[in-house]
């Protein structure tokens, strides 16, 4: 059975103890990523972890920061070298400078696909790229960053195929305007329904859709309808409706 839940941004911004909170509740949420997009918010993480409950979550994940504001790149690697070497850590390929440093990370770094607003981690050629500078390192395919960059779904079916191998983890969510993280629609579930065949079902699925608490379950049911539908060869849009609800 495939493991889903929730970025801990997702369900409370800046607190990653009541994202904690509030998936526990849920006991068919496996997965849960750990989220310091923030660069100040990493610090107090990886303070915590010692005292974090995780234990009814299969596989748990930690996302960097996405930019650097407040810290220094050596502080960042720091905060992280204290976590779990068992969790994998999401990065946005923009926050890497000094190359080998992150590189020392190995199999731990999970490269992350980015959206039209990012300079690199786009396209195929440019995950290719990057994937070549870290030969350890493993890849999330962010199913709404890859719509946002190509409607069609082209570009995230051509990077399961190439990049299957090193897949790590999903990020599922819409991405609107701004790259705001918003609640899967009609339209996006039948895009996804595209790639969601391709996905080994070991692999895990990160909701990053912003959600109420009162939502976790509808949002998380759409999604895990969406991974366990046998797909025919073309999209269907009954299909998408009716895991829509």
């Amino acid at each position: 059975m495939r493991a889903i839940g929730f970025s801990t941004g997702a369900l409370a911004k800046g607190d990653f103890r009541e994202g904690i909170k509030l998936q526990v509740v849920h006991p068919g949420l496996r997965a849960i990523e750990l989220s310091a997009l923030r660069d100040h918010e990493l610090a107090s993480l990886s303070l915590a972890v010692s005292s974090l409950d995780v234990r009814a979550f299969q596989y748990v994940s930690v996302h960097a920061p996405s930019k650097l504001s407040t810290v220094s790149e050596d502080a960042v690697l720091e905060q992280l070298s204290r976590l779990p070497s068992g969790w994998p850590l999401v990065v946005h390929p923009e926050l890497i400078g000094d190359e080998s440093r992150w590189e020392a990370l190995g199999p731990r770094l999970c490269l992350e696909n980015m959206d039209g607003r990012k300079t690199t981690g786009r396209t195929v050629v440019e995950m290719r790229e990057l994937l070549r500078r870290f030969p350890e390192a493993g890849f999330c395919l962010d199913l709404g960053h890859a719509r946002q960059v190509d409607p069609t779904m082209a570009t995230a079916v051509r990077m399961v195929r190439e990049f299957g191998p090193r897949l790590r983890q999903l990020h599922v969510s819409e991405v609107g305007e701004g790259g705001k993280h918003l609640p899967l629609s009609v339209l996006a579930i039948y895009a996804f329904q595209l790639v969601a065949p391709l996905i080994p079902e070991t692999c895990p699925v990160i909701i990053e859709s912003v959600v109420p608490a009162n939502a976790i379950e509808s949002e998380s049911r759409k999604i895990a309808a969406l991974f366990a539908v046998e797909h025919d060869r073309f999209r269907s849009l009954d299909t998408a409706r009716a895991i829509a609800g």
